[in-house]
């Protein structure tokens, strides 16, 4: 009876820890190639959140999602991560959109005022406005 329990045990173990190795090793979602799940404009997007955080996390927390807008600044000093923030209608509050480093070039060519789609996950609200991340330009 023990060595049975032990058995279970054990096997239970070795299954654990194949389920943790998969897991962990599974690919990340590619957010460029994915369809979106939302489209909307920068201060919608906004709007949204300063009108209820819980629910817009509810309808928007890890999903694809495409925004318009125009571009209010351009943080490229960390060339590992480029960041544009996109302008809302609330001052001083943005849509800040991480890059992957291999977009540097193209976020580069971005100039303020200009209007632009981007495609990425929406990571909810921070600090200074709603922060997206895995971001890639939409050129149409």
């Amino acid at each position: 009876m023990l060595k049975k329990i032990i058995y279970a045990i054990l096997m239970l173990a070795i299954a654990g820890a194949i389920f943790g190795y998969f897991m962990w090793n599974k690919p990340h979602k590619d957010i460029s190639a994915a369809k979106e799940d939302f489209t909307i404009t920068a201060d919608s997007f906004y709007k949204e959140y300063s009108m209820n955080e819980t629910a817009a996390n509810e309808k928007y927390l890890n999903k694809v999602i495409e925004v318009k807008g125009s571009v209010a600044d351009l943080e490229l000093e960390n060339a590992d991560e480029p960041t544009v923030a996109l302008s809302t209608a609330t001052e001083d509050m943005t849509i800040s959109c991480g890059f992957k480093k291999e977009l540097l070039k193209d976020v580069n060519k971005l100039k303020i005022g200009d209007k632009i789609k981007i495609k990425g996950k929406c990571d909810g609200l921070g600090m200074f406005g709603i922060v997206i991340t895995q971001c890639s330009l939409i050129i149409e």
